[in-house]
């Protein structure tokens, strides 16, 4: 009996996944989506790009996302006093095209996507975790381990592994390269009664930052908010703290996020998650492509996570694609989708490393109006990562004002709280529980 050859085996529903499932069954291709939970299923990273639309209006989901989350328009970053408040506005970027992003509830998010793979062609395995890959004879063999339903073997063309922070590939032999200096940890809950902004900034995700790490509140329309601490991994090991005592410790020591918590209720569990930055040093080779968090993981800041995976979803799509219609692999297809999936994460790692130095709070509280580098930035935390000229010397020289901030200690002065350690502020009243 002749084994069934896919055209492409995708490891992971999730957004990486799903997006270059749903593009090759939109193209005719045969491919299968090897998932190993069962969806819905909860995830953090709920705060969207504008420049995600451009995907979402490719995979005909667009429509659906209105009718159902509520939409962000900007981002509003408060100091951890409450005293000092800057909100920035996506309609502000330089070459602004999407002016709109949406907050979103991970599980129905996914599974939105997910459903539209199979709708679009994809065939879609739930429940079915790949337990060993090979390469043999042209063709990847893919075992899946007991309890997943249909066949115990699959056999494609490529192989997509879009697997997450499980990185699949990387775990049996590619290996990750740890950034030192981004050994975060974060804790995050669900609440209900976090006050938030009304009219046009509702939807808006708000960033708190500390000394020792940022609080974010991401609002859903259903009136709840996502609240989360990321702090230095090993201080929080260090305090000794159960997850949910550390979260709400966290909270009653920044005078910014217990003024917008107070009389609010945790309706989850506290979570906790290493978010540890690292990049796989296998990104691409034959028959083979490496997707959203199994390429790369980076700190969520700036909310680039789900923008990143649908991306190189996307590129994974369309140059399997074109490869099964010419019949054979291109070496430099291959080189360049790895350049350019690392070229967009080194542009958001650039802001990152920034939003940790001591340059970062003048320069984002204190803007200045001039040569529109606010223009500039924005265009980059809209999503716009492939970006020309008069974006990049702005976005140069807001770095390099960041670091003579941080070397020199000009500027305004900005004071922020630290939460953890000899400085931390006392605890005073925290959240109720759930």
């Amino acid at each position: 009996m002749r084994t069934h050859v896919h055209d492409a085996a995708i490891i992971g529903g999730g957004p990486a996944g799903s997006t270059a499932g749903a593009l090759l069954g939109m193209a005719g291709r045969d491919v299968v989506i090897l998932e190993k939970e069962a969806f819905p299923r909860f995830r953090i990273g709920e705060s969207l790009l504008p420049y995600n639309t451009r995907i979402f209006d490719r995979l005909g989901v667009t429509g659906l996302l209105e009718g159902t989350f509520i939409e962000k328009h900007g981002v509003t970053f408060v100091t951890s006093s409450g005293e000092i408040e800057q909100t920035y506005y996506f309609d502000q970027a330089i070459g602004s095209r999407y002016p709109r992003a949406f907050e979103v509830q991970r599980a129905a998010f996914d599974r939105i996507l997910l459903d539209n793979a199979q709708r679009k062609g994809a065939a879609v395995r739930q429940r079915a975790a790949v337990v060993s890959a090979r390469r043999e004879g042209g063709r990847w063999i893919l075992a899946i381990g007991k309890g997943g339903d249909g066949p115990a073997t699959i056999e494609a063309r490529f192989l997509v592994d879009a697997s997450g922070r499980d990185a699949f590939l990387a775990a049996r032999g590619g290996g990750r390269e740890m950034a030192t200096g981004h050994r975060k940890a974060a804790l995050f809950a669900h609440m209900n009664g976090v006050a938030r902004a009304g009219g046009r900034d509702a939807g808006n995700i708000v960033i708190i930052t500390l000394r020792d790490g940022w609080i974010w509140l991401i609002p859903f329309a259903d009136g709840t908010t996502s609240v989360g601490v990321v702090m230095d991994g090993a201080a929080l090991r260090s305090s000794g703290l159960p997850a949910e005592r550390a979260f709400e410790e966290a909270i009653a020591r920044c005078p910014g996020a217990r003024l917008r918590t107070e009389g609010a209720r945790r309706i989850t569990p506290v979570l906790a998650a290493s978010d540890w930055t690292y990049t796989c040093r296998e990104i691409a080779g034959e028959g083979f492509l490496v997707a959203g968090d199994a390429a790369a993981f980076l700190d969520p800041i700036f909310s680039s996570g789900v923008l990143l995976a649908m991306r190189s979803g996307e590129a994974a799509a369309d140059l399997i694609n074109d490869a099964v219609k010419g019949g054979r692999d291109d070496p430099a297809r291959l080189e360049e989708y790895a350049r350019a999936l690392l070229r967009r994460i080194a542009a958001y790692r650039k802001m990152v490393d920034l939003f940790y130095s001591p340059g970062f709070a003048p320069l984002t509280f204190h803007p200045a109006a001039r040569l529109n580098l606010g223009g500039a930035v924005m265009s980059l935390l809209a999503g716009q990562v492939d970006h020309g000229w008069s974006v990049r010397w702005r976005l140069g020289l807001f770095y390099a004002m960041g670091r003579m901030m941080g070397r020199l200690g000009v500027g305004p002065r900005v004071e922020l709280h630290r939460v953890f350690g000899r400085e931390a502020e006392p605890a005073t009243k925290g959240v109720r529980p759930a």
